[in-house]
């Protein structure tokens, strides 16, 4: 009878003991930016988001369904247009254009709000057919060479472009996307420019990338935007609701769910992947931040701890300032070399003598994103030679390959 009583009394112990193991509470860190008490949202910004949203409603009203009942997607989400759907695109947009135009000519400031794991806001399909519509402007006028009026639609979609780039890597990326669109469609027609028109567009660009944020703007943001998602991921581990962060990452994330799934009974372990991303975020987006302000000051980016297991699960969260910056300083330094190869070529043009440095031009307008030191330039009698040190940030004497980009990057040139 004594042993039983034992016996009994050990099991109870140890289930009592694994009970309250899994039960122990863990304190995960807070990822989360804590929200501002502060910035109030200007009226400029307020109509920026008005005009995005107006469009998307108006094509979400416009997407009836098919034939057997089906809803179909709006206009919004395409990404091929021929000419019925961009008149269709066209209609839909309507004066909302001009309102976000007259927005963008105001705004200072983005008030950015991080999304986390949530969809994109919908404002920014909007704005999206907004660009895509300035950019087909452009690429129309300059096929009827109606150079003034491309001029205007290039410095517009430039513009609004810019005044994105005060997001996050959504809004940053469309920004830049808006602007590359607008470049593109405007250099293979340089050559065919008046010296007055090439004076305009230079002034065009130069006018739209006034108020364009720092870089370190759109790194600081998406910065906070991952740490949500961080957050709402721990969150679900933490409540024990994986299938709703499988909800949010899609079916392809399977895998890194069921990962998390096994360490639901070890939240110790759990919390040690958390931070693990967490720390590396923050330690990873510093050495950014520190890259766009000062390049050549900047060292090696730091280790990412070796986690082989975890590697696909981190980079649903920690990636995504590593594919942002590039971005941003290749948008910005071919703006900048647009901007000058518009001034350089007018000089070209009015057979005037070609300026020997960079010095004739503003300091901030030479700077090269990638050095934080002056674009390179050599000059002879009628031709000369403007380029970035690149990614590497190494001067290879201009040469370059057929995108432009490696080693060093050019304003990008028609191909014959």
């Amino acid at each position: 009878m004594p042993r039983i009583g034992t016996r009994f009394f050990v099991a109870c112990l140890v289930v009592t003991l694994v009970g309250c193991r899994k039960q122990a509470s863990v304190n995960f860190t807070h990822w989360a930016a804590k929200e501002q008490s502060g910035e109030a949202v200007t009226a400029a910004f307020s109509k920026l988001i008005t005009a995005g949203n107006e469009v998307e409603m108006r094509a979400r009203a416009a997407a009836l369904p098919d034939s057997k009942g089906r809803p179909t997607t709006p206009i919004t989400a395409r990404t091929t247009f021929y000419p019925k759907q961009r008149g269709e695109a066209r209609a839909i947009v309507g004066k909302s254009r001009e309102s976000a135009l007259a927005a963008v000519q105001e705004i200072i400031s983005f008030n950015y709000t991080p999304v986390g794991l949530n969809q994109p806001p919908p404002y920014l399909s909007g704005l999206r057919l907004i660009g895509l519509s300035l950019i087909w402007d452009v690429e129309e006028a300059v096929s009827n060479q109606d150079y003034d009026k491309a001029i205007v639609g290039c410095g517009s979609a430039t513009r609004l472009g810019f005044a994105l780039m005060g997001g996050g890597a959504y809004e940053a990326s469309l920004g830049a996307s808006l602007i590359n669109q607008a470049r593109l469609k405007m250099v293979p027609y340089l050559g065919s420019l008046s010296a007055s028109q090439l004076g305009k567009l230079g002034s065009a660009l130069q006018k739209s990338s006034t108020n364009r944020p720092p870089m370190q703007v759109s790194v600081e943001n998406e910065r906070d935007n991952m740490l949500l998602s961080l957050q709402q991921a721990q969150d679900f581990f933490a409540d024990n609701k994986l299938d709703r962060l499988l909800e949010k990452l899609g079916t392809s994330a399977k895998d890194q769910i069921d990962q998390l799934q096994s360490l639901e009974s070890d939240q110790v372990k759990g919390k040690e992947i958390f931070d693990w991303i967490g720390n590396d975020i923050s330690v990873r987006t510093e050495w950014y931040l520190k890259k766009v302000k000062n390049p050549r000051k900047v060292g090696v980016p730091p280790k990412l701890e070796l986690r082989k297991q975890y590697r696909m699960l981190y980079r649903y969260f920690g990636s995504n300032i590593e594919n942002l910056v590039p971005l941003l300083q290749s948008t910005y330094c071919r703006t900048q070399l647009f901007i000058l190869e518009c001034y350089l070529k007018q000089k070209q043009r009015q057979r005037k003598e070609l300026p020997t440095t960079l010095e004739t031009f503003s300091r901030s307008a030479t700077l090269d994103p990638f050095t934080g030191e002056p674009f390179y330039y050599k000059a002879g009698d009628s031709s000369y030679m403007l380029y970035s040190a690149g990614e590497d940030g190494v001067d290879n004497g201009g040469a370059t390959d057929t995108s432009f980009r490696y080693p060093d990057m050019l304003l990008e040139k028609p191909h014959a």
